[in-house]
């Protein structure tokens, strides 16, 4: 009778284990409300999240619709602080590198042309080119940087005036997404 009982106690464990393990690998496969982004960046929180047909729609929309752009996915966020400042993120994703590199150069080429934003300043960062331009006028935002990392292609709008705010917003940015 003494086995018995340590024979169950035994089975029971073992099927508590199994069962813990099965929940905690369920719910770390659920998708995360904050997809590619985290919940902080520098000083700011996210405010907004997107993914899917809504920011797909969107990021096309930022390339004029042109055909041309090819992207399987695509996300927006937003960030904000209590201080005000303010992030705004439009993230394209590519087949592969070469095509996000390829969409990198086709920007790059026609920011300047536009009437809404300056010529493009390459910078380095983190090992990274990284592009910035300012807008034209108030109501595009003022500060703007975009870059290829991977299969993903970056635009980053920063509304604060200080510069080195803003880089270190982009190499946090850089390291984490």
């Amino acid at each position: 009778m003494k086995k018995n009982k340590s024979g169950i106690y035994l089975a029971l464990f073992i099927i508590a284990v199994i069962a813990g393990t099965a929940l905690l690998y369920i719910q770390t496969q659920e998708k995360s409300t904050t997809g590619i982004f985290p919940e902080k960046l520098g000083d700011m929180n996210l405010a907004l999240y997107r993914e899917g047909d809504t920011a797909m729609e969107a990021v096309k929309e930022l390339h004029g619709n042109n055909p041309g752009v090819r992207i399987e996915n695509a996300y927006i966020a937003n960030y904000r602080s209590n201080s005000g400042n303010k992030a705004k993120f439009w993230v394209s994703e590519s087949a592969n590198s070469g095509e996000a590199a390829s969409l990198l150069a086709a920007m790059n080429s026609r920011v300047g042309k536009t009437g809404m934003f300056s010529n493009s300043t390459p910078m380095s960062m983190k090992g990274i080119t990284v592009y910035f331009v300012s807008g034209l006028s108030p109501d595009l935002g003022l500060y703007h940087y975009f870059y290829a990392k991977g299969d993903r292609v970056f635009w980053i709008q920063i509304d604060n005036q200080d510069e080195s705010y803003r880089i270190e917003i982009i190499k946090e940015s850089i390291k984490r997404i």
